[in-house]
């Protein structure tokens, strides 16, 4: 990732912070980064979430260079896990976030083909297949452990994320039956 659009979306998040997200301006975030192709990179309130997950899918592939290889379940743990401790770091400004998709879902629908690009990547990390109808039902079910899990971590107001550990385990615990039921 660029460092300019790096610069972007850590500035942006650290605004939200302390702001929401429908009270933010794109002129607010220009004049912060002072980056010269801001208007080129950044059109709209879209492409900065975008640009956010882009920046978290940044930071994840430099986590995932100290994981080690294990069991696809718990790769697709430690990889959820990891994507979940920088959710945290930026916990505030992604809550934000995600109170806008509450109130204009259609905002989540614009991000939803690069998260699922995200949720590609991770099944790949994890070796799990990505092609054909299988792959098709890894992506769907990886999307909605995602889900299901992040839902808890919104609440979720333990240091350790105790209760995302849980939560994601006891998903993935339920995939894992259903696959073996239907093997």
């Amino acid at each position: 990732m660029r460092k300019d659009l790096i610069n972007i979306a850590e500035t942006t998040l650290t605004i939200l912070k302390k702001k929401d997200w429908n009270k933010l301006k794109l002129e607010e975030v220009k004049a912060k980064t002072k980056v010269k192709n801001f208007d080129k990179e950044i059109k709209n309130k879209n492409y900065l979430l975008k640009n956010i997950n882009k920046y978290i899918d940044f930071k994840l592939r430099d986590d995932l260079k100290n994981i080690d290889q294990s069991s696809k379940k718990d790769m697709i743990f430690e990889i959820l896990m990891s994507r979940f401790d920088i959710l945290q770091k930026n916990r505030l400004s992604i809550i934000s976030i995600f109170k806008s998709f509450k109130k204009k879902p259609n905002d989540f629908i614009i991000l939803l083909p690069s998260f699922i690009d995200s949720i590609i990547m991770i099944a790949k990390n994890a070796n799990v297949s990505t092609s054909g109808l299988l792959g098709r039902i890894n992506i769907k079910g990886i999307l909605i452990i995602y889900f299901s899990t992040f839902l808890i971590w919104i609440k979720d107001d333990t240091d350790s994320l105790e209760k995302t550990m849980n939560s994601l385990d006891q998903n993935l615990d339920k995939a894992e039956k259903l696959i073996n039921y239907f093997k």
